[in-house]
């Protein structure tokens, strides 16, 4: 089952819900109006306001609301033809009077001023033809009260009133549309930069598998080409260069396995592909870098040695350096001059837990430091293909936190470097 289907049915109820309110309500306001109108049936002859038809003219309002009430519960198939009838109907209507209410704020919701135009005349018109038919046939004319003129004005004052109020609701639903769509665009955007910045990490360790692995490889198919075609080896030259092959074979392994590799910077004058790749033992630099330049950082070995991080495999102490590297950067970038705390923890073989907490300052920084990279989206990548996991958040109290882990594995040989 999916997140969405158990919602599902709560949003057709509420939906129902939302329409059935406002019928009951202009059910129940007609109902006042017809009450207060004809008191009750088997009274209407002996009512002295009403005239001798007004019973019969009872059951012809019932009629009116019995065809008033499923054209409105269906006007958003027909929107102004509904609205037209339950207007021009509910003019000679007492029942119906609360449906017409609702029609005309419907119809003003639409925002469309010949739409609105056309009720509004219509509404002038069927109120004046309405008060006439009141008078000849339910209540006695020197009890209706004001005048025509007195009673069109007053009419068109609350048909004024509904359309304001129809066209408030239609502006308020358009921009809450307008809102919800504009969200549903910034989170496609995420997406697509989401889905960009790990396409990219996945090109740059590509990249980077192929120096790797492709330096140890011909070792392999060097080595391993002696021995095929130099048949004066003595034992002890086989030995050896077999070794070699061996050795670089299960680095290599190593390499695929895990699916690392230092992740270059792309410089535009290449520089960076020259530069030997920075392991663990260059973050006291790093730290030392991020300190001058206004960064406190503390770093906190947890239950692990320091020799025994610098002496990590080499993959794996470049993917360190890189995570330090890049959560230092973004902690410049978004607190500048806030505290750092780096925290290592781990055991050999198991794995290696990287803990960096800063806490968040209440307002943006003015001069914000541009991004080195993909940042954690791309980091979070790099991690998941060693086998790890990322997670940034914010916790309550303010703190922002990048809780990382990665494999530590142990290795026979060492990398060149």
């Amino acid at each position: 089952m999916t997140p969405t289907e158990p919602t599902a049915p709560r949003s057709r109820a509420r939906r129902v819900w939302s329409h059935a309110w406002r019928l009951l309500l202009a059910l129940a306001f007609g109902g006042l109006m017809s009450v207060g109108t004809y008191r009750a049936p088997g009274a209407l002859q002996a009512e002295i306001t009403l005239q001798p038809t007004a019973g019969t003219w009872f059951w012809a309002d019932v009629a009116c609301l019995l065809v008033c009430a499923p054209l409105y519960v269906l006007r958003h198939r027909a929107p102004l033809l509904v609205t037209g009838v339950v207007v021009a109907l509910g003019s000679f209507s007492f029942l119906s009077a609360g449906l017409v209410v609702l029609a005309v704020v419907s119809i003003a919701t639409r925002r469309r001023w010949v739409e609105i135009g056309a009720v509004y005349a219509l509404w002038l018109a069927s109120s004046l033809v309405g008060e006439r038919a009141l008078s000849q046939w339910v209540i006695q004319p020197e009890v209706l009260g004001p005048s025509d003129a007195v009673m069109v004005v007053s009419q068109a004052g609350t048909a004024a009133l509904l359309v304001v109020t129809g066209m408030f609701i239609g502006g308020r639903r358009a921009l809450i549309a307008s809102l919800r769509e504009q969200a549903a665009t910034a989170r496609r955007e995420a997406d697509a930069r989401g889905q960009t910045a790990r396409a990219a990490e996945r090109n740059r360790i590509a990249r980077e598998m192929h120096d790797v692995l492709a330096h140890r490889l011909s070792l392999v198919a060097l080595h391993s080409g002696a021995l095929e075609y130099r048949a004066g080896l003595d034992p002890d030259q086989v030995r050896e260069t077999a070794a070699v092959v061996r050795a670089n074979a299960h680095d290599a392994l190593g390499e695929l396995r895990e699916v690392l590799g230092l992740l270059r910077e792309s410089t535009p004058g290449g520089e960076e592909h020259s530069r030997p790749q920075p392991t663990f033992a260059q973050v006291d630099d790093l730290l030392e870098g991020t300190r001058a330049a206004g960064t406190p950082v503390t770093l906190v070995l947890d239950h692990v040695e320091h020799d025994d991080l610098t002496h990590l495999p080499v993959t794996t102490s470049r993917h360190l350096y890189r995570l330090v590297q890049e959560t230092l950067t973004n902690a410049r970038k978004h607190a500048p001059g806030q505290p750092v705390t780096v925290r290592l923890h781990g055991t050999p073989g198991e794995r290696l837990t990287l803990t960096v907490t800063n806490p968040v300052p209440a307002t943006a920084p003015t001069t914000p430091l541009p991004s080195s990279g993909w940042g954690l989206t791309g980091l979070a990548e790099r991690v998941r293909l060693t086998g790890g996991h990322l997670d940034a958040h914010l916790t309550p109290d303010g703190t922002f936190t990048v809780d990382a882990w990665l494999p530590w594995a142990t290795t026979t040989t060492e990398a060149p470097a």
